[in-house]
């Protein structure tokens, strides 16, 4: 039965969500929390928000039983994040970090019911400028990796084999990478050209294949002809041209 003590229809005055969330969690004094409940049970709205209340505590206790590890440098910029942003202050939820939130949960969860959209946001840009600064991090590395290639395959495409060839080449007078075989078989595809000094040997992924860029000696001192071919990357394999580029060296 409603209390007689509390307005009815639409003249209800609505209970703030702190207050519904203490009642889900029964931290409310029992005359306060027996008025609620009969509010509550009156107010329409007031019921749409007790509800979707409890299916989020719920959803939230739910996901607490799951381990699902964080790494370590995300949750201390999360905490960092927190902190700075002052999205839940002392003064009113009372939470300072993620540990806290861990240790205490069911303490702290009422309060955080109310900021959770906030909480969510903050962490998820947060996580966004963790891995912004991870990406620019290794765009940073590739830069630098740009004059040197890698031992194993590196993966280009044809309109940009000049420019990264010329690069390498550059600052290192010669680069011979790859297998045995395929050093063997760039060899024997020099063997037939009117300049034979291997200056570059570079296994890689040419517009998606397998190929091997071989670079030879030009007519100048400075000038290196590269080839892509197909075909060295087997044992006993045989080079096969199908792109050709001539560049000039500082």
């Amino acid at each position: 039965m409603t209390d007689p003590g509390l307005p009815t229809s639409e003249h209800l005055e609505h209970l703030d969500t702190d207050t519904i969330a203490d009642l889900i969690e029964n931290l409310l004094p029992a005359t306060e929390a027996h008025r609620a409940r009969e509010h509550v049970k009156a107010c329409p709205e007031c019921q749409q928000t007790y509800d979707a209340l409890l299916q989020l505590s719920e959803d939230l206790a739910e996901e607490g039983r799951a381990d699902i590890p964080i790494p370590t440098d995300v949750a201390e910029h999360l905490d960092a994040v927190i902190v700075s942003e002052s999205v839940l202050r002392a003064s009113t939820v009372g939470v300072h970090s993620l540990a806290q939130i861990r240790e205490e949960p069911r303490r702290h969860l009422p309060k955080l019911l109310g900021a959770a959209a906030g909480v969510v946001l903050i962490a998820a840009l947060g996580v966004g400028v963790v891995f912004a600064t991870k990406d620019q991090a290794n765009d940073g590395a590739a830069a630098t990796d740009q004059k040197t290639p890698p031992t194993d395959t590196v993966t280009i495409s044809s309109k940009d084999i000049g420019n990264r060839t010329k690069q390498w080449l550059d600052h290192t007078p010669a680069i011979l990478h790859g297998s045995t075989e395929e050093q063997s078989c760039a060899r024997s595809f020099a063997a037939g050209r009117s300049n034979s000094n291997v200056r570059l040997v570079q296994p890689a992924k040419v517009d998606g294949k397998r190929a091997t860029l071989i670079g030879l000696q030009g007519a100048r001192p400075s000038e290196i002809q590269v080839f892509a071919v197909t075909g060295c990357s087997v044992a006993g394999g045989v080079g096969n041209e199908f792109y050709h580029v001539t560049i000039t060296l500082h």
